[in-house]
């Protein structure tokens, strides 16, 4: 049989459509090695036959939405232990026996010994001669969406395709959104309160988030947040879905809750102390989330194991906002 499925998307969402492209097929083992077509936002269209056994993640958010099927990567790139030493919790162990790749090195040859057959590499296209390498070896998936980060629920649909495997994907997300239903009936007074996400990476430079239809934003309106609307402005002056702002621009981030990190302690207290930002609303009333590094990236990029844990974070500021 021949057929092709595409999966509707929010209105907020800007999305490449996902077409599954079955062959001919008259038992139920054919249908599980038809292979997947994807098209990319960049004009690619990637084809997966059959069922990888060999993934290489190359990107934090995929290798979780891997883990959450089962499927252990033969080697991965972990971003966040390489800035901060530590790697997410929300892994566990179950990298030991799976390859760390390093982007200091030669990529393409570090993946190349592993033999991949499917390469999940967001962000990789702008590495110019990289990506054309990487995809000699295997198909090779870039970004699945036109925005920074892209929505789990779709890496999740996507990666239940490519492993013919769509109940657990839809198992899989019911039970995070079971979770984040959990977080807006204990904190109904959430719904509609706006918030502000940012992190502090130097002395006088906070990145703020500034476009509602991103990855992380999207994990804030599941919640029946909004994002502080002079923010969405700022954005769309700027032109860029998170822009910069010094800190004597603090009072920007005034909204019911605040999500934020600084890159180090020293920075953290040196942001406390201003008075801008001891005059926020959300300071005032004890709603923000003050997170780790490590802590906030489960927010930044989003995946099925990294949302109940950033949630289990946030808890005392959901609180307090909800209450405010």
């Amino acid at each position: 049989m021949t057929g092709s499925v595409r999966r509707s998307l929010t209105a907020l969402l800007l999305v490449a459509a996902v077409v599954l492209t079955g062959v001919a097929c008259s038992s139920t083992d054919e249908q599980f090695t038809a292979p997947v077509q994807i098209n990319l936002p960049d004009g690619r269209q990637v084809t997966v036959d059959g069922t990888p056994k060999r993934i290489v993640t190359l990107g934090g958010q995929w290798t979780d939405v891997a883990l959450s099927f089962g499927v252990v990567p033969v080697g991965y790139y972990d971003s966040l232990k390489q800035q901060t030493g530590s790697a997410p919790p929300w892994f566990g162990d179950r990298l030991a026996d799976s390859t760390p790749i390093e982007l200091e090195g030669d990529v393409v040859g570090a993946v190349a010994a592993l033999e991949p057959d499917l390469i999940l590499a967001p962000g990789f296209a702008s590495m110019s001669g990289s990506f054309e390498n990487l995809s000699k070896l295997a198909p090779t998936i870039d970004k699945i969406s036109g925005q920074q980060v892209d929505p789990w629920e779709d890496m999740v649909t996507l990666m239940g395709t490519i492993l013919h495997q769509p109940d657990k994907a839809t198992e899989i997300i019911a039970g995070v959104t079971a979770k984040v239903h959990e977080i807006t009936t204990e904190f109904p007074g959430l719904r509609g309160k706006t918030y502000s996400f940012a992190y502090l990476y130097g002395s006088d430079q906070i990145s703020v988030l500034g476009d509602a239809s991103d990855g992380a934003a999207k994990l804030f309106t599941s919640l029946g947040l909004t994002m502080a609307p002079q923010l969405i402005r700022q954005s769309s002056r700027a032109g860029q879905p998170r822009f910069q702002v010094s800190t004597e621009n603090i009072p920007m981030l005034s909204s019911d809750l605040l999500v934020m990190a600084a890159q180090t302690p020293a920075l953290q207290e040196r942001m406390e102390a201003l008075p801008g930002y001891r005059n926020l609303r959300s300071v005032r009333t004890g709603a923000v989330a003050m997170m780790s590094t490590v802590q906030i990236n489960g927010v930044n990029e989003p995946s099925p194991n990294s949302i109940p844990y950033a949630f289990e974070q946030m808890r005392p500021a959901l609180a307090a906002a909800s209450q405010s």
